[in-house]
């Protein structure tokens, strides 16, 4: 009861099992606005034919360790600003889940107040709800050196931590855009899906690699502000750490990091920066002038 007039007691849903996060949680975690500053990259654009894929969850519900579900997906402002950026700078995306099912979204992490990534989203929504199969890409051996994929983007939200690191093809999609010289980018919760194994024991693409991503402290923290309904049952940056792939932030900055070929973000705060530096990275490759 305390909880619930101070606001922070997790929300159940409306129609489904599961939690979205307390007034209190949604205030302090959802922004009313995104940050996006629209940019014209000093008036280049690229025109080819190279494209982002956008790897999303096509699973909703997280079960906390209390067992208390939490009603997920992707965020919807940390997989939309960035992607702003990189159409705006001339590239086109498209949207994969594991077996071609739609993409889940968080609705309730939808920047109310922000007009541009609503608009944007609304205009993109039939990529997410029919996106590619990463299943059938592999089987029908779609990634291979003449895919005009250039880069992968592993949007955040909590629903990242589902299904993604356990897919066999997920492991075989990074391994193959770190094996080919690709770009990954990364941002809050969506590292969690670099943990994903091709093959049982072998060596993570990413090791020795540094990034940024959502501390584990403030996950930890979040189930007393009604964020979360119950503690984690794993924590992205401890399993990244295990595979060899040293995070360096336990602060929540909107810090970026480039190293190599990966690209990071820490939490929804990066994405307007990350999506602005990605664009001048491919620039820089495609030698956009």
């Amino acid at each position: 009861m305390i909880k619930k007039i101070f606001g922070i007691a997790p929300t159940k849903e409306k129609n489904g099992p599961g939690y979205i996060p307390s007034p209190m949680g949604r205030m302090l975690g959802v922004d009313k606005v995104s940050g996006f500053k629209a940019t014209n990259f000093g008036g280049k654009k690229y025109s080819g034919e190279k494209k982002i894929l956008v790897l999303c969850t096509e699973e909703r519900y997280f079960e906390m360790a209390n067992g208390k579900q939490f009603s997920t997906g992707n965020n919807v402002q940390e997989t939309m600003v960035s992607l702003m950026h990189l159409v705006n700078g001339g590239f086109n995306f498209e949207v994969v889940t594991p077996t071609g099912k739609a993409a889940i979204l968080e609705e309730w992490s939808v920047p109310l107040k922000d007009e541009a990534v609503i608009k944007f989203r609304t205009e993109n929504q039939l990529k997410f709800n029919n996106p590619l199969s990463l299943k059938k890409l592999i089987e029908n051996d779609e990634l291979n050196d003449t895919s005009n994929y250039i880069a992968l983007f592993l949007p955040g939200g909590h629903g990242a931590m589902l299904g993604l690191p356990e897919d066999e093809n997920v492991g075989k999609l990074l391994r193959w855009i770190k094996s080919s010289e690709r770009y990954l980018i990364a941002v809050c919760h969506g590292p969690a899906a670099m943990i994903a194994k091709d093959k049982k024991d072998e060596p993570n693409p990413y090791q020795g690699y540094k990034m940024v991503a959502f501390p584990d402290k403030f996950d930890k923290q979040s189930p007393s502000l009604g964020y979360l309904p119950g503690q984690l049952p794993w924590f992205q940056c401890e399993a990244l750490e295990k595979e060899g792939i040293e995070v360096i932030n336990d602060k929540i900055t909107g810090a970026t990091h480039i190293d190599r070929k990966l690209i990071s973000g820490d939490s929804p705060k990066a994405c307007d920066e990350l999506g602005k530096i990605t664009v001048d990275i491919l620039f820089h490759e495609l030698q956009v002038n």
